[in-house]
């Protein structure tokens, strides 16, 4: 029966994998490169976000340099600084040019104030300084 034992034991040793140091070496280089791997997508898609942030807070810069509002940010094409850039110029340009536009239509028309057409009856100083129409129109008598 110690026969039979040992062969078992002998058998169950066998059976069990041994790794070679160039083993070991090469699923270590594996695990380290895919962790590599990982941690250099995930550098880069960081990177990548705060390039687009960086580009977003200088498409609200420029907008605001050219007097046009910041939530105009969503409109722009902000992939690149030449794109933002560009995108900017035509906004800019489309801006000015209905400005204009507006403006010219406007030239030659008269305000109009209201159910009469005329302007508000203007009080003028003297009104205003007398103490007594104060007064009255406070309803404080003296």
């Amino acid at each position: 029966m110690d026969e039979n034992m040992n062969n078992e034991n002998n058998n169950s040793e066998t059976e069990e994998k041994t790794f070679t140091q160039e083993d070991v070496n090469r699923i270590i280089g594996e695990r380290l490169a895919k962790e590599k791997a990982k941690g250099e997508q995930e550098f880069s898609k960081k990177e990548q976000q705060l390039q687009q942030r960086e580009l977003r807070l200088n498409a609200k810069e420029m907008l605001s340099e050219k007097g046009l509002s910041t939530q105009l940010v969503d409109a722009l094409n902000c992939t690149s600084n030449e794109t933002l850039e560009k995108s900017v110029s035509i906004l800019e340009d489309v801006f000015n040019k209905n400005k204009n536009e507006a403006q010219g239509k406007l030239r030659g028309v008269e305000p109009n104030f209201g159910v009469g057409g005329r302007a508000p009856h203007i009080l003028n100083n003297s009104t205003l300084n007398s103490d007594s129409n104060l007064r009255k129109a406070m309803g404080i008598q003296r």
